[in-house]
Formats: structure tokens, sequence, C-alpha cells
């Protein structure tokens, strides 16, 4: 007795070609999506915080990936080495207001006028318990609503 054979037709040939296409589809809209997103300076963030009476000497801002999770990555420079809850809540304000991107996460790094990284990981878990999501070399990683948090949270301080 004889098996009959799997089809070798055109529905298989269609749902082969159908998976090549939609497999490099992805591939290509994935790199597509991080070459727009991957490593782009956003002027509007920096300038604002620059323009801020916080005693920011120097400032960036970039868009960035990291496998499948795209974040903001911004640097901040002190003219002095602490950071006071209000100046950490008005550096997120900024951030929030200026970014027109389409992230969900922030990753913050502060260094004073020393050269030295702050430690804002303290302050933010301090106002917020459980804000930060990781922490890595004296940079921050915080969602938006995170931010929108530690903002609220030393609006009502205050």
């Amino acid at each position: 007795m004889r098996l009959p054979s799997r089809p070798h037709g055109p529905r298989r040939n269609f749902a082969a070609a159908l998976l090549g296409v939609t497999l490099l589809a992805s591939l290509t809209g994935c790199s597509f999506i991080a070459g727009d997103l991957a490593d782009d300076e956003v002027e509007e963030i920096p300038t604002a915080l620059l323009a801020s009476d916080i005693g920011i000497t120097d400032a960036y801002a970039e868009k960035a990936v990291t496998g499948f999770t795209y974040y903001l990555a911004v640097g901040v420079d002190l003219d002095h080495d602490e950071l006071t809850d209000s100046e950490l809540a008005s550096i997120l304000q900024i951030i929030v207001d200026e970014n027109d991107l389409p992230t969900d996460d922030i990753e913050l790094g502060v260094e004073g006028a020393d050269g030295e990284d702050i430690d804002v990981e303290s302050t933010m878990e301090r106002l917020v318990p459980g804000v930060v999501v990781t922490s890595l070399y004296g940079e921050v990683r915080i969602t938006m609503d995170g931010a929108r948090d530690i903002i609220d949270a030393v609006g009502s301080d205050s």
C-alpha cells in the first residue's frame, strides 16, 4: 500500500513565497525603522535644556535602539555637583514636553561640574519607589509615565 505524497503544487509554492515575502518585509521593515530611530540627534531637547535656568553647561539627546526597544537617551552636564529634586523634575519636564518620538523610555545620565556621575537613581527611587527600570554606569532608564510620576511627586511636595 502506497501512502499519498504531500502536494507540491501551487498551494505549497504560494505558501513558500508568502513566507519569504513576510520574512523579507519584516527584516527590511525592522532595519528601516531602526535606521529611522537609531542614533539620530534630537535638537529640541538639548536646546531647551541649555536655555533653562537649571545650570546646564552641556546636553545631548538622541534616538536609540537596543534590539527591538526604542528609547530616548539624554545626557546633561551641570555647573554644580548636586542635583535637587526640583532640578530633576525640571529636566524631566523639558524632556517630556519636547519629545516627539514614538518612544516609551528615557535613559538619563547627569554629570556634575567635577565630571562625576550624579546618582539620579537614588533620587528617583526616593521620590517614586520602583520607577527605575534599569540603571547602568550612571545612566538610569525610566518610562515616560515614570518621568511624569516624578514630576508630579516633586510638584506635590512644593
